[in-house]
């Protein structure tokens, strides 16, 4: 029982480590010119602005957040969106 507690424990904690490592990567090379719609904020400054009212879901990566901002405008479902990074994770909010 113990070893098994032991290896379920090093697989979460190997788990953490990927994701977390992802997020950093995911910082580093994303391009912030790449579109102008696009808003990534710091926790403190994206408390859920005004002009972005609708929470569209969490994603374990900034990269992944923004995939799916962009993919939002590109078929047209609002116009402008942004990624807010939470304790774990990053919420989409968007205009619409």
């Amino acid at each position: 029982m113990t070893r098994t507690h032991s290896v379920l424990t090093g697989l979460v904690a190997a788990a953490a480590a990927t994701t977390l490592g992802l997020g950093v990567v995911s910082q580093a090379t994303a391009s912030p010119a790449a579109s102008p719609q696009r808003t990534v904020a710091h926790p403190a400054a994206a408390a859920v602005a005004a002009d972005l009212p609708i929470h569209r879901g969490k994603y374990w990566t900034l990269g992944g957040c923004q995939e799916a901002g962009q993919q939002g405008i590109d078929r047209g479902h609002w116009s402008r969106y942004q990624c807010a990074k939470g304790t774990l994770q990053y919420s989409l909010w968007t205009d619409r």
